[in-house]
């Protein structure tokens, strides 16, 4: 499971580490970047749901 986390992580996006890096953070942002992945996906689910059901 922390293989798989560890690909997530940089599945989502690069770490600047000019900007104050630490391994602490790197762990936030990810959650962060996950979460705004889960939503688009939800929006995206709902938004085709309302097409289907509306033909």
């Amino acid at each position: 499971m922390k293989r798989f986390w560890t690909i997530w992580k940089h599945a989502l996006g690069s770490f600047d580490e000019e900007d104050g890096y630490n391994k602490r953070n790197e762990n936030a942002i990810a959650v962060i970047r996950s979460l705004f992945v889960i939503t688009n996906l939800v929006c995206a689910i709902f938004i085709m749901v309302n097409i289907v059901k509306g033909w």
